[in-house]
């Protein structure tokens, strides 16, 4: 994709210094980029290695300046998404592949593309601009809104309800059996579950990702929320809207996740927690209680962060403590 400095600053709303007519292929680091391409500076710091490297022009924050053509914005981290768009090498994929197997009474728009082996159900709808990967299977029942991705050998069990412009990476379950059990005597039977999972517009599913379906009614994921690779959601959770949920976070049954929440990698949540609106949770956190709305909480159990710091600190100050009272430090203990 080729554009000229002037087209790019319309595109972002920016104010140009230089050449209108600069032609510009493509975008990268500052310390990378050729002289066919543009850098974004996200501070003053990264000046001098715009201005040291080959960039052809660079974005940089109102009232900054750099000694190259240059494109000004209020934030240069807002518009990186719309610059990296306007770069991104689009594959236009269309029709269905001989190979794929439809069930009875499908409705599938025909601009879609389904790629091989892609097994379809009955009672399929399918909206337009969907496109189907390679080795997905579609249950019976399932809607799946316009302008949707499906990635390679992601399944989605039967009666799943799929937004629209939402985004299935590779390998990633959705509706699976849930893991619940009802112990019996000195064995455990399993609960059948008949619900099933809501995907609300707008939402991304990670590689390898799970959604479990509903014992009773809906597994829902709302509006806008981002979920990383190998996350389990289980059975009866609901994840408000516009959540963002990093990779190798376990959500346990039936919990309540609000709107606008952030949790780090392997965020731990156990069965029935209650997270309010904008809560931050820290990587590695094990949630073990509900939690209020604009809480920010880190460690395990989880605590509010400035508590959990100060008793880290306490903690690592423990064996001079100790020896300070005269009392044995454990950790010289003979091993």
């Amino acid at each position: 994709m080729k554009y000229t400095l002037e087209e790019i600053a319309k595109r972002i709303n920016g104010k140009l210094s230089g050449p209108p007519d600069l032609v510009i292929e493509g975008i990268n680091t500052p310390e990378l980029a050729g002289e066919d391409e543009i850098c974004v500076v996200f501070d003053e710091n990264l000046i001098s290695a715009a201005e040291n490297g080959s960039a052809g022009a660079v974005v940089i924050k109102d009232e900054l300046s750099v000694a190259k053509p240059y494109i000004t914005v209020e934030d240069p981290r807002s518009v990186l998404p719309t610059l990296l768009k306007l770069f991104l090498e689009k594959r236009e994929l269309a029709g269905i592949h001989s190979t794929v197997i439809t069930g009875a009474n499908c409705n599938i728009s025909n601009n879609c593309y389904i790629g091989p082996y892609v097994v379809i159900g009955d009672n399929v709808k399918i909206g337009e601009k969907v496109n189907i990967m390679a080795g997905a299977r579609i249950g019976s029942n399932v809607v799946v809104g316009e302008e949707t991705f499906i990635g390679y050998n992601v399944v989605i069990e039967d009666r799943s309800i799929i937004g629209k412009r939402v985004k299935i990476q590779h390998g990633a379950i959705i509706g699976k059996e849930g893991f619940g059990f009802q112990k019996r005597g000195d064995t455990y039977i399993r609960i059948p579950h008949l619900g099933n999972v809501v995907i609300e517009d707008d939402v991304e599913i990670g590689a390898n990702s799970v959604v479990d379906r509903s014992t009773l009614g809906s597994t829902i994921i709302k509006r806008g929320s981002k979920i990383d690779s190998l996350v389990l959601v289980a059975h009866n959770v609901r994840i408000g809207e516009d959540t963002v949920i990093a990779g190798q976070t376990g959500i346990a049954g039936s919990c309540l996740i609000g709107n606008r929440c952030m949790f780090g990698g392997q965020v731990g949540v156990a069965d029935h927690i209650k997270i309010g609106d904008n809560t931050v949770i820290f990587a590695q956190s094990g949630v073990a209680g509900d939690v209020p709305p604009n809480s920010v909480i880190s460690g395990t159990p989880a605590r509010p962060h400035r508590e959990w710091l100060r008793a880290q600190a306490l903690l690592l100050r423990l064996p001079k403590i100790l020896r300070r009272l005269g009392l044995k430090d454990v950790s010289d203990d003979d091993q």
